[in-house]
């Protein structure tokens, strides 16, 4: 059996907060006031370190949750597209964290411009000794598949994020280490993450053959207005902090301002509560919002 390089699920992402990720509110014995704002401590209510058993839940994360499995489970390409900050990439960890490790190899890469860049960094994560020239890497890597897949190996999940950068000879690259026996198996499956331009560009010609393979599609959104407010008093709950701490038009200004996209929210959330710290307010309304934003 192909033996897979393992370093503990490797982790290549967007160093970014994505969006659905928001901390599920835990039940307090007692109801903190909003004095407590100036006595905050330790993590931010807004960072990043978010379990994903505690990620917010709502109609859209569920619905990308069951397609991904689905794609997982039947080894067929996946596309998914989101502004920046939508929580793509959150999104997908929250379903391949869970992947018994015994049976799935799950590789992440992103960020890069450069094709052959990515193809080493890919062929790393299979344990293998880059070659030198572009076109060997390739054939390197669909050879490795197509040999795992033959053994009976682990499959191989691989994602990749800001596809939407990655030059026209990697995409033509990807649709053929997708291809194996004929079209009859796949020796791994491929999820591809970016913004709405990747959807379109996608539509030429050109990559007719790779849109094919990525069946699957899913278009990520910001969160409404009622999410947005629920997501907010969410995280701020779990973080000891009063509900009441934003007024309710501030609330409904942050939705404004952010458009619904979670790493926004986070953004301006926290800012305003370190200002409002400083300040020594017990709350943040919409007159106290609105100059910080303008003053940012």
């Amino acid at each position: 059996m192909v033996k897979v390089k393992e370093p503990s699920q490797i982790s290549e992402t967007e160093g970014t907060q994505l969006p659905i990720d928001v901390i599920t509110a835990k039940a307090e014995d007692s109801h903190p006031t909003a004095d407590s704002v100036s006595a905050i401590s330790g993590a931010d209510p807004f960072g990043k370190d978010v379990a994903t058993d505690e990620l917010f839940k709502h109609q859209q994360l569920s619905q990308l949750q069951e397609m991904l499995k689905v794609s997982i489970s039947t080894k067929v390409g996946m596309l998914v597209t989101g502004p920046a900050g939508s929580g793509k990439t959150t999104s997908v960890r929250s379903v391949t964290d869970g992947l018994p490790a015994h049976k799935y190899s799950v590789i992440y890469l992103g960020q890069d411009r450069n094709g052959t860049n990515v193809l080493r960094r890919f062929l790393s994560a299979l344990g293998l000794s880059a070659k030198r020239h572009h076109a060997h890497l390739s054939m390197q890597a669909s050879q490795w598949l197509s040999d795992n897949l033959e053994a009976g190996g682990k499959e191989i999940l691989l994602v990749i994020d800001e596809a939407h950068v990655l030059p026209d000879e990697l995409l033509e690259d990807l649709r053929l280490m997708t291809n194996s026996d004929y079209d009859r198996k796949a020796p791994l499956t491929l999820i591809l993450l970016g913004q709405p331009v990747l959807r379109l560009r996608l539509k030429a010609p050109d990559f007719d053959a790779l849109s094919q393979r990525l069946r699957y599609r899913f278009r990520l959104e910001g969160l409404n207005q009622d999410e947005t407010t629920q997501y907010i008093n969410t995280r701020l709950a779990a973080a000891g902090l009063p509900t009441d701490l934003f007024s309710a038009d501030a609330l409904q200004y942050v939705f404004h301002v952010s458009e619904g996209l979670p790493r926004r929210i986070n953004n301006v959330c926290s800012l305003s509560i370190l200002r409002a710290k400083t300040a020594k307010r017990a709350t943040v309304d919409l007159a106290f919002i609105k100059e910080m934003i303008e003053l940012d």
